[in-house]
């Protein structure tokens, strides 16, 4: 009866430490983009919030605008936040993350006060003055 008491603690053990390392690393899926696409990062508990709502909102109004300043939207929302491993910075917190093509985080806010100033600071950014000179935008 011991023997079986041991296993089933033995198996659980493995179950439990393989659950851990199934997690996806933030970090790891950040630097796929690194170089290739400026990142804004949504990190929020619930979908129905006025944060993400606003967020979705921007990207819908802006689709033209944030095509030329390659933007990419990486949303962790409520039961996503337990598929990620979150990096420090990042722990613990919620809001809007915009990160750079170096991969750093260039703003931070927590509500949706961010997204007025998205734009006008990517484009202060030495990088995206230079895509500027060569850039035929058609947006409106």
């Amino acid at each position: 009866m011991k023997s079986i008491g041991a296993v089933f603690i033995i198996f659980l053990s493995v179950l439990l430490m393989g659950i851990n390392y199934s997690k996806k690393s933030l970090d790891n899926l950040l630097k796929q983009f690194r170089w290739e696409k400026r990142v804004l990062l949504l990190v929020t508990h619930s979908n129905g919030t006025k944060l993400v709502k606003k967020v979705d909102a921007f990207f819908g109004n802006n689709k033209c605008q944030n095509k030329n300043r390659n933007i990419k939207l990486i949303r962790i929302i409520g039961n996503d936040l337990e598929k990620y491993e979150m990096p420090i910075r990042y722990a613990n917190k919620t809001g809007i993350w915009l990160i750079g093509y170096d991969g750093n985080d260039k703003a931070y806010s927590s509500d949706f006060s961010l997204l007025d100033q998205v734009h006008s600071i990517i484009d202060s950014m030495p990088i995206r003055k230079n895509e500027m000179l060569y850039e035929n935008s058609n947006c409106g």
